[in-house]
């Protein structure tokens, strides 16, 4: 009898209050683990995404003569007239049918892989069409969970706020070479393209070594958090394309803050953009170079996961045979790339390199 009551004694408070602080304790031990084994998740699904976009490349090219899709020479030239040098006058941000803007790569890429939305050109069916392919799966990083504003609504005003734009492609390899106005969409002033360059898989240089499109944050700098610029001609790559995390230029993967580069302003909260476009690393502001990491989509179709100094490596963004220059002890505005990159990828020097 008195085994039986032993037995069926209830819990007394303070054992219950000392298995509630283990389960407490098991809980504070775990939460981190399954944390980071949910961001590697996130990364591999990141990965598998980028592949399939670059399957998608790779098959417009293959239907378009080798052509890069994303480009004003190639999926968006019908924006332009004389040759590609002008843009046509009947296209505006009030008729702009089929892209979004001149650099929009969902569009075309969506198309071959068989994703139906809305075509038209006028403000509600563009704002339909942004807002349908921005939000397609297999366009979504799925760390991506920042809120971009619209800077331009360029007439759309009716675009529903969300989720920016998970991944950018590198503005560099959509040009067209020397004598060509659209060549002014591209800043980085002491970039010299090949002669002979045009916006093909063909003509980039070693497919494995060129990335076509990455994790990007487009638009974002250290004093401002993502927005969005919708018009129809896109400027400096638009919300689709972005120079490269070598250059100051860039407005996806600002590297300001950086430890050897020029650090946060005095603008506006976040200081340190890398948060945004290098997502699959360190998750707090100012943390040491590398930390930060992003996948990047390569034009043979492969895809790694790279630190942010490790990814900013110019021979990724820029075709074969381009010449860039960098200014000796000088700023980085001035020799417009960042300091540890001219650092690592110059020996600190400066003058002229040929991209490999």
């Amino acid at each position: 009898m008195a085994l039986r009551n032993r037995l069926v004694r209830a819990f007394t408070l303070v054992e219950l209050l000392v298995v509630i602080g283990i389960i407490a304790l098991l809980i504070s031990i775990l939460l981190p683990a399954l944390g980071k084994a949910r961001s590697a998740a996130n990364t591999v699904a990141c990965s598998a995404n980028l592949r399939s976009i670059l399957q998608g490349m790779q098959i417009y090219a293959a239907q378009n003569k080798g052509a890069i899709p994303g480009s004003g020479w190639t999926s968006s030239l019908f924006l332009f007239k004389d040759n590609g040098t002008n843009p046509d006058t009947t296209f505006n941000d009030g008729n702009c049918p089929g892209v979004t803007d001149i650099f929009d790569w969902e569009a075309p890429i969506g198309r071959v892989m068989g994703i139906k939305f809305n075509d038209g050109g006028d403000p509600a069916s563009r704002a339909e069409r942004f807002m349908t392919l921005r939000d397609v799966k297999t366009f979504t990083c799925p760390e991506n969970d920042f809120v971009a504003t619209i800077f331009n609504p360029a007439g759309l005003n009716n675009v529903t706020i969300g989720r920016m734009i998970s991944y950018n492609t590198c503005i560099s390899f959509l040009m067209q070479s020397k004598g060509k106005s659209q060549q002014t969409a591209l800043t980085f002033a002491t970039l010299v393209l090949p002669s002979s360059y045009s916006p093909k898989v063909a003509k980039v240089g070693q497919p494995s070594e060129k990335a076509y499109i990455a994790d990007g944050a487009r638009f974002v700098s250290r004093g401002t958090a993502p927005d969005v610029d919708l018009a129809c001609y896109g400027n400096l790559g638009g919300a689709y394309a972005d120079q490269s995390p070598s250059t100051t230029f860039t407005r996806s993967w600002d590297r300001a803050a950086a430890t050897g580069n020029s650090g946060p302003s005095t603008g506006a909260a976040p200081r340190d953009p890398r948060i945004f476009a290098y997502r699959h690393g360190n998750k707090r502001q100012f943390g040491s170079t590398d930390s930060y990491r992003f996948n990047v989509g390569f034009f043979d179709g492969h895809v790694e996961t790279m630190g942010d100094l490790q990814g900013a490596n110019p021979k990724f963004w820029y075709p074969k045979g381009s010449v860039l220059t960098a200014a000796a002890g000088t700023t980085e505005q001035s020799s417009e790339i960042w300091k540890d990159c001219l650092d690592k990828y110059y020996n600190g020097q400066g003058g002229t390199y040929t991209i490999p």
